[in-house]
């Protein structure tokens, strides 16, 4: 047929012919809905910044991802559904549409970054370094193939990220903290304060007497739900992990001589480190000098005191040659024996001496010490193959309505039964039962099914899974009054007492308040009064519950209050003796990080600012159907 289409197409008559026949085709897709085929590029897109569209395939690589590190970060595998249930699909939208409209403004404003300055950065990237401290070859394709990307996609999409970081960083490098927000933060971080108190319980106010029956049943009336018997399950189950399909042991010592091999550079072979100290100078001719009277005779530490510095401003701690940032001052530290100091070195940030006060071989750690760990991952990595097949062989058997008692017999695993419990894993008798694997996803499922149900197996943080059925239902029930008798007149006499202490409490703080002093209350009860000083505000204290810290800062200076004590049945009557701020040097050090953190979380609003308004100026659609069937919900 295509033969006869070339021998048409060489006349004119027949290129006619062939143009109206193939018009007539396209105008029937038109009419029978396959237009689409024209117009199928925009189903494609699951949003659009501007002129800058967001790609389904990369959207759902990028989703696939996020739903990969959710899973290493709670040890279980997470659902396409769970992660929908907590917004994960919005935030990574979100995120491909904030990197889209920052790529958009980049590209308007003609910025760019060249190849020398790109290669330049991967080759001093840590991530890609061997044990030598130099760019690693295979270990950057290895790092391309595990996420997917060739190495020119890796290079463009590094520009993309340096070039969004530029923008960024132009318009939040160092923000300034309001003077109004510093000396708030101040106050609340370094507040320090001294109080005194006393402790109150049972013994100051008197035990509670036994209430008549006519009380009893009215308290009994009024609570009845907090005595009712909860509903009670039991509850049978088969729990499997891939530690308990392989014996370590049974893992041969050729097998795990092969994975020691593959993993000797990356795993089992350390780099020297060194312990290094560094002098930093301006000068160049305070540098000379000092390394001169160093080669006469004085030592590296009486030039750092000579500087009012502390041996702390010069320690750089052991490190390994590559995790020290100034290349001149790592080259400097790994060519030095130890114990000497170097010549003047001229560094990133000045002219710099450097010691060398100890040394660390590169070592390689031995086989026979690493065997043990290797043979335990190795079994645990076998597991994980066989509980896929225990999985379909039980899967396969529950399909056909067996019981679950059936299939562990048949293929020889434990069945677990609990006899009874509640939903929160306690029995009648109010006793915890231990050992009940994935206790609150077991026990929220159990009490979510019922007899005869065919449940979901649970899926494990160790890469396992539980089965389950559910084998009786106890209903809950309002408990009679003589049944738990002894509990009500408890529980009566623990709220009558509560309201005695609380009566209690008021009396003593409104008599501190208005002038009475605490030795005077103290002594009247015969209580010894206890003092705490310089507490600041997320302090602790021995003595004091962490509820009367917080109403200790609560109070001006010289008022009292009051806090639950340590245990419920007791209150805490404190007074401030004294408010000031703290001006120690771990005051001011904790101030500056804190002040860091402000810097870094003003960075952060001004950043999201401007890529809002960015989006706004830029416009942005989204797609909701191109997005759900990206994610295949659909």
């Amino acid at each position: 047929m295509m033969d006869g289409f070339r021998k048409a197409g060489q006349s004119l008559i027949g290129r006619i012919i062939i143009t109206v026949m193939f018009g007539f085709l396209v105008f029937s897709f038109a009419l029978w809905g396959i237009g689409d085929i024209f117009r199928g590029y925009g189903l494609r897109n699951v949003a659009s910044v501007g002129s800058n569209e967001i790609d389904s395939q990369a959207y759902r690589a990028a989703f696939q991802t996020e739903l990969q590190a959710m899973s290493r970060r709670y040890g279980r595998n997470i659902t396409t559904e769970q992660a929908l249930s907590v917004g994960i699909d919005r935030q990574v939208l979100g995120r491909l549409i904030s990197e889209a409209a920052l790529d958009e403004k980049a590209r308007g404003m003609k910025l760019g970054i060249s190849d020398e300055a790109i290669v330049k950065k991967l080759l001093s990237d840590r991530n890609f370094t061997g044990p030598n401290g130099q760019f690693d070859k295979a270990r950057f394709n290895e790092a391309l193939r595990a996420a997917g990307y060739s190495e020119a996609g890796f290079i463009a999409e590094q520009r993309k990220l340096d070039i969004r970081q530029q923008i960024i960083q132009s318009l939040s490098g160092a923000p300034n903290v309001p003077t109004l927000v510093s000396d708030a933060l101040n106050v609340y971080t370094n507040e320090e304060r001294s109080a005194e108190f006393i402790t109150i319980g049972k013994e100051q106010v008197g035990a509670s007497a036994t209430p008549d029956e006519a009380t009893l049943s009215k308290f009994f009336e009024e609570n009845q739900q907090s005595f009712r018997a909860p509903e009670y399950r039991k509850i049978a189950y088969i729990a499997l992990s891939p530690a308990d399909l392989v014996a370590p042991e049974s893992i041969a010592e050729a097998d795990a001589r092969v994975k020691y091999d593959a993993d000797l550079t990356t795993r089992y072979t350390f780099a020297e480190k060194r312990a290094v100290r560094q002098l930093v100078l301006t000068s160049e001719a305070d540098a000379k000098s000092a390394s001169e009277r160093i080669k006469a005779g004085a030592s590296f530490d009486d030039i750092v005191a000579e500087k009012n510095l502390k041996k702390e401003d010069t320690d750089l701690g052991l490190v390994e040659k590559q995790r020290i940032l100034d290349p001149a001052v790592a080259e400097a530290a790994f060519g030095l024996a130890k114990g000497l100091v170097s010549d003047v070195v001229t560094g990133k940030f000045g002219f710099i001496l450097v010691s060398v006060t100890e040394i660390v071989p590169a070592e390689t750690r031995s086989f026979a010490s690493a065997l043990p760990e290797i043979r335990a991952a190795l079994a645990i990595a076998k597991g994980k193959d066989l509980i896929r097949d225990y999985h379909d062989k039980i899967e396969d058997q529950r399909a056909s309505a067996k019981p679950l008692s059936e299939i562990a017999k048949d293929l020889s695993l434990k069945l677990s039964v609990i006899d009874v419990t509640d939903r929160a894993g306690r029995t009648p008798d109010g006793n915890s039962i231990d050992a009940i694997p994935e206790r609150d996803a077991l026990l929220n499922a159990a009490f979510s099914s019922d007899i005869g149900v065919d449940n979901e197996p649970i899926a494990t943080r160790l890469a396992g899974y539980i089965w389950f059925d559910v084998q009786g239902i106890t209903p809950a029930r309002d408990r009679p009054l003589d049944e738990v008798k002894d509990k009500v007149i408890a529980s009566w006499q623990d709220d009558d007492l509560n309201g005695r202490l609380a009566a209690k409490t008021v009396e003593l703080v409104t008599s501190l308040n208005t002038g009475q002093a605490l030795q005077e209350i103290a002594g009247s009860m015969s209580l010894p009064i206890k003092t705490v000083t310089g507490l600041k505000r997320n302090g602790q204290n021995s003595d004091l519950p962490q509820a009367a810290v917080a109403q200790l800062f609560a109070l001006p200076e010289g008022a009292a209050g009051s806090a639950i004590g340590k245990q419920p049945l007791e209150r805490v009557i404190v007074r401030v003796t004294k408010a000031e701020l703290a001006s120690s040097a771990t005051a001011l050090a904790d101030m500056g990080k804190i002040m860091n953190e402000v810097k870094l979380s003003l960075a952060d609003d001004y950043a999201n600012a401007y890529v809002g308004e960015t989006q706004k100026e830029l416009g942005v659609t989204v797609n909701d159907k191109v997005l759900g069937m990206a994610l295949g919900v659909n």
